[in-house]
């Protein structure tokens, strides 16, 4: 990965921004950031951004995955209501 690509996520992002860590022994290759910001009006917003290894099939192949399983965890939710 090019260090001229991008810059570290503490420093986009803050220190204060939080996620939970991988799992012991995983190592972090490339990656995916969707960020609700305000924009330079104070207007809720959305950044999207990749890192540099990322291609376009990758990228698409990762938010059907993760809109799958947010479905079905919605979906779930719901059963769970009903019964």
């Amino acid at each position: 990965m090019s260090t001229e690509y991008g810059e570290p996520l503490a420093q986009v992002l803050g220190d204060g921004f939080r996620v939970p860590p991988l799992l012991p022994g995983w190592t972090a290759l490339e990656g995916v950031v969707l960020v609700k910001c305000l924009d330079a009006e104070g207007h809720p917003s959305w950044a999207f951004r990749e890192t540099e290894g990322m291609n376009v099939e990758e990228v698409i192949g990762i938010l059907t995955v993760q809109l799958d399983m947010l479905r079905e965890r919605a979906v779930d939710a719901f059963r769970d209501i009903d019964d």
